[in-house]
């Protein structure tokens, strides 16, 4: 069930999860047999770390006071963007890193504070990546921090025995349309050198079957 505004628009967080949901129910149907399909070339972005941290609605973050204890909150983000903090009232957090949102408050809670340091920590990521497949323990992993398809597999537990490292796909929903790349991570469990695949957020990661 789609989650709809009042105009009747779908939210665009849930409509970028129900995305990756169909791009995984796609995979899985079309991995089935031999190689399945076409698959896109490696983009060159694709070997840069572009996750930096930047908070978004849905996040969910802790910010702690040195100095005033009892002022410490832990807050969801919500749809505008903004936290509603003691004293300084709503501070606008999407689109800031944390590193960023902790130098805005502490110039905030200067001129209140005797001890004006301020803490901003990530407690829960909203953005995730789906890994599915023939991987120990399938499901949804935050991203909160840069990842790489490998970390991703690793994270769900690793491959199981009847896996094919060889045959890992991914899929993207990349301007309007869903891109599909086959990796192959034999070649980076195995290689002296190879080039990191760096998730996005919503990417479905899908691990085939060995075929015997």
């Amino acid at each position: 069930m789609k989650t709809k505004s009042k105009d009747g628009v779908c939210k665009p967080t849930c409509c970028l999860i129900i995305g990756a949901l169909a791009a995984l129910a796609m995979v899985a149907g079309v991995v089935g047999c031999g190689n399945g399909g076409s698959s896109a070339a490696i983009p060159s972005e694709a070997r840069i770390a572009g996750f930096g941290g930047v908070l978004s609605p849905g996040d969910e973050v802790k910010v702690t006071f040195r100095g005033a204890p009892e002022l410490d909150t832990r807050q969801k983000i919500p749809a505008n963007g903004r936290l509603s903090l003691p004293t300084v009232g709503d501070v606008q957090a999407a689109g800031q890193t944390i590193g960023g949102l902790q130098s805005s408050l502490m110039a905030r809670y200067q001129p209140h504070l005797q001890d004006p340091n301020v803490q901003v920590s990530l407690e829960n990521a909203a953005a995730g990546v789906y890994v599915s497949g023939e991987v120990l323990r399938p499901g949804r992993i935050p991203l909160d921090r840069p990842m790489t398809v490998l970390e991703a597999v690793m994270e769900s537990g690793g491959f199981t025995r009847m896996a094919n490292p060889k045959q890992v796909v991914l899929v993207r929903n990349q301007n309007g349309k869903s891109m599909r790349y086959l990796l192959n991570m034999n070649d980076t469990l195995t290689s002296a050198q190879s080039s990191p695949f760096y998730v996005r957020p919503y990417d479905v990661i899908y691990v085939k079957q060995s075929v015997w």
